[in-house]
């Protein structure tokens, strides 16, 4: 009987399960992570799919995979579009990134700094010009032909670029530019994006026969495909663990993983737009840009391409005359009934509400406000704290280095029996203790700007109080390559030196971010510090393209911002202003301004803040 039973249990779970195969592009890396935390979180397996992913390998043909049933699912570049329009049985499920990674990367010690400075250089390209089509279309934007580069077979080994084999190399923005970083050596980006060319990557896709033959099966793993996609997105650090462990045959580091998932996730969002959508005029203008370097001459048919669940207007099709009464009805009951309801609330709170129960309500109210604010005051510290980090990590990795190579000589020298004069060993110690110092130091400046008191003042020199800003943002500024331009009047002032501390650095990262965000050559930030027997004057000005005059009166208003969610709170400008003007009892204002700073024509914004001496 046990036996049976044994049977009809396995038979049960074989039946529960079906086998599905999904073929990437490439190798394992944070790229296809949404595939691998749908795996491993289980929402293949929740649906009845039990799926292999294969790595990418050199004897792989995408193409093929699919009908030769080597794969059911596979992805691809927006090439797979050619072979759509060209007979091939293709249907796009969904485009994880809305944007391609793919970019030309140069060294930064080359006299390239625009796209049209490539004319008559080295580029490594791909040998597949359909893949290639977003930078042969980036080129041509700047009158560029094939025929005015030299092209290079792609060796696909970043040292050919470091090397200087290459003038420029076709690479990944998620990838090469982060192993470059960990190099230490300098490099630039050409996107395309930045000439208005958007392709698609990385799209998942099928063939109609197998969606027609296994709709259920395609729908599941669609749905679940999705769901890890948005866990691996909302949770980098926890995904980037789990390839390390599982899925890392290229050996990258933790923090390399990272860095590409950040990275990949402001590829893969657009605003208003769901994860993994497809549109028909991005598409179209994609085909268009086929069509002029000859790849195609016809039209795509977009219906049939993308997939039934991914069109943005498939709910409407599906509702029917009757549907559509019903909600119209029910919206329209619950508009009625809403309003009815909120009419006896405001009049049975009038009614309840004597003059003295008002005040204590609006008592009541303040309270919640002032503590609202001590919140966002603490919520604004902590995003700070991944910037603070990263400083710090800038700032160790010198002085770790240098006492990681004094213990290795001394190891060295006590492992061959070497003697060791006293002189050299002391000089050793000493340079070991000094590089100590200066990391204890950096703890303690970390330790006193997350320590503030917002309600105590001391007398401090607004120098100082400078000098530490910069201390704690020089890192961050020199990776990306902005000067700041110091012109200062020093002056005593009595104060609290850490909230205007906090203050300024909000400016500081406002400008960083601007000046990054926008590409700008010409980096800078301009201090300048005025005193009287009065008030003190600080200016501070970038170089980031200013801000745009529809939204000047809403920058210190909280969470408001013109950053991506994953990269501003709206939280800093709102902080900045609160503590000028309730805790420092002094004014800020903001504007954009139009100057000129060694024969260069800079605009950016000017943050002007006045505070009492005393």
């Amino acid at each position: 009987m046990k036996k049976i039973i044994f049977v009809l249990s396995l038979s049960i779970s074989l039946f529960a399960t079906q086998k599905v195969v999904l073929q990437l592009d490439w190798l394992n890396q944070f790229q296809f992570a949404g595939y691998y935390m749908a795996k491993e979180l289980g929402y293949y397996r929740d649906t009845g799919l039990d799926v292999e992913i294969k790595e990418f390998t050199k004897d792989t043909d995408i193409f093929s995979v699919i009908p030769e049933k080597k794969a059911d699912f596979a992805v691809g570049h927006s090439s797979i579009i050619i072979s759509q329009i060209n007979g091939a049985d293709i249907v796009a499920l969904g485009a994880i990134y809305q944007q391609s990674p793919m970019i030309l990367l140069t060294r930064d010690d080359t006299n390239i700094s625009t796209v049209a400075d490539l004319k008559n250089k080295k580029i490594m390209l791909s040998n597949d010009a359909q893949d290639m089509a977003s930078l042969l279309a980036m080129l041509s934007s700047k009158g560029i032909a094939l025929k005015d580069v030299k092209l290079i077979p792609h060796s696909f080994n970043l040292d050919d670029l470091i090397d200087k084999k290459t003038d420029a190399m076709a690479s990944y923005i998620s990838n090469e530019p982060i192993r470059m970083e960990d190099k230490g050596i300098g490099y630039k980006i050409f996107n395309p994006k930045d000439c208005g060319f958007r392709f698609y990557d990385d799209i998942l896709f099928t063939s109609s026969v197998y969606i027609k033959n296994n709709p259920q099966t395609t729908k599941n793993f669609y749905e679940a495909t999705m769901r890890g996609w948005t866990y691996a997105f909302d949770n980098i650090t926890q995904s980037a663990e789990i390839i390390y462990k599982h899925y890392n045959t290229q050996h990258k580091t933790l923090i390399q993983l990272i860095k590409e998932g950040e990275m990949l996730k402001r590829l893969a969002y657009k605003k208003g737009v769901p994860l993994g959508s497809l549109d028909k005029d991005q598409l179209s203008d994609i085909v268009k840009v086929y069509k002029v370097f000859g790849m195609t001459s016809k039209d795509l048919d977009y219906d049939s391409f993308v997939y039934e669940y991914n069109h943005p207007k498939e709910l409407a099709f599906k509702l029917h005359y009757k549907d559509i009464v019903y909600i119209v009805f029910i919206s329209l009951f619950a508009v009625i009934s809403l309003i009815f309801i909120l009419l006896f609330i405001s009049l049975k709170k009038e009614w309840i509400h004597t003059k003295n129960h008002l005040k204590q309500t609006i008592d009541k109210q303040k309270e919640e406000i002032d503590n609202q604010n001590r919140v966002i005051m603490i919520q604004s510290k902590i995003a700070a704290l991944g910037e603070m980090l990263s400083n710090i990590a800038h700032q160790w990795r010198q002085p770790l280095n240098i006492i990681s190579l004094h213990t290795a000589k001394l190891e060295t020298s006590l492992l061959l029996g070497a003697a060791i004069e006293k002189e050299d060993l002391l000089k050793i110690s000493n340079d070991i203790n000094i590089q100590a110092q200066y990391l204890s130091q950096t703890i303690d400046d970390f330790k006193n700007y997350f320590s503030s008191d917002m309600e105590s003042s001391a007398h401090f020199y607004i120098k100082d109080a400078i000098d530490r800003v910069h201390e704690l943002t020089k890192e961050s500024f020199k990776s990306n390559n902005i000067h700041v331009v110091l012109s200062t009047q020093d002056c005593r002032v009595l104060s609290n030196e850490n909230l205007l501390i906090q203050a300024l650095l909000n400016i500081y990262n406002n400008a960083k971010d601007a000046m990054v965000e926008k590409q700008e050559k010409d980096r800078y930030l301009f201090v300048d510090i005025q005193c009287n027997a009065k008030e003190l004057v600080i200016t501070l000005k970038d170089s980031g393209g200013g801000i745009k005059e529809d939204i000047l009166e809403k920058i210190f208003e909280p969470y408001f911002t013109t950053k991506h969610k994953s990269k501003g709170t709206g939280l800093g400008l709102y902080i900045t202003y609160t503590i000028i003007t309730q805790h420092l009892h002094g004014t800020v204002s903001a504007c954009t301004r139009e100057y000129n700073y060694m024969n260069l024509r800079l605009i950016g914004a000017e943050f002007v803040i006045t505070l009492p001496i005393l």
